[in-house]
């Protein structure tokens, strides 16, 4: 009966094989994924706004509670509460820094797919510029070099585009 047990709830594991496959292999379409990663983002960014909320709220009734424990002269509750007040406000802190991160993460990646798009707009625009160039070249032979020096530029800007450098990221996570 032990061998049906193990055949019954056997939990199925990914082959190593199986695991680089998934790791290399493409995942689908870049802009879904990335506008999937900044909907994500955007969630937990309103459930961190509603636990700042709480912090708030909680820091303003511990901080009521001290001012009316020190008016009646009751030290030991207003150190308690005070000692509660510095550990919700070192979390509240962090809390808004791990906010403000989570936001430029999402900030990062509207850009990203901003400029996904846009490269996607002068795609159509180069491969146009480049038939242009070869049928108008033989006639005009002014325009061609105009339109090598528009499509130059324009390969340029694809280019620093999608440098990294561009993006000024930065792998360092503070």
């Amino acid at each position: 009966m032990t061998n049906f047990d193990k055949t019954w709830a056997r939990q199925e594991t990914q082959s190593m094989t199986g695991k680089i496959r998934d790791a290399v292999k493409p995942q689908g379409a870049l802009k879904p994924r990335v506008q999937n990663a900044v909907n994500k983002l955007q969630v937990q960014t309103s459930k961190m706004d509603g636990m700042l909320t709480k912090c708030r709220e909680r820091d303003q009734q511990l901080f009521q509670r001290i001012v009316t424990a020190m008016q009646q002269h009751d030290t030991s509750t207003s150190k308690v509460l005070s000692n509660e007040l510095a550990e919700i406000r070192k979390v509240t802190r962090m809390l808004g820094n791990a906010r403000m991160s989570l936001e430029q993460v999402q900030l990062r990646l509207t850009t990203i797919h901003d400029l996904g798009d846009a490269m996607v707009a002068i795609g159509p625009a180069m491969s146009t510029m480049k038939g242009l160039k070869s049928s108008l070249g033989r006639f005009m032979p002014e325009a061609d070099s105009e339109l090598n020096s528009m499509t130059q530029t324009l390969n340029g800007l694809m280019v620093d585009s999608l440098s990294g450098d561009s993006f000024n990221m930065e792998t360092d996570v503070a």
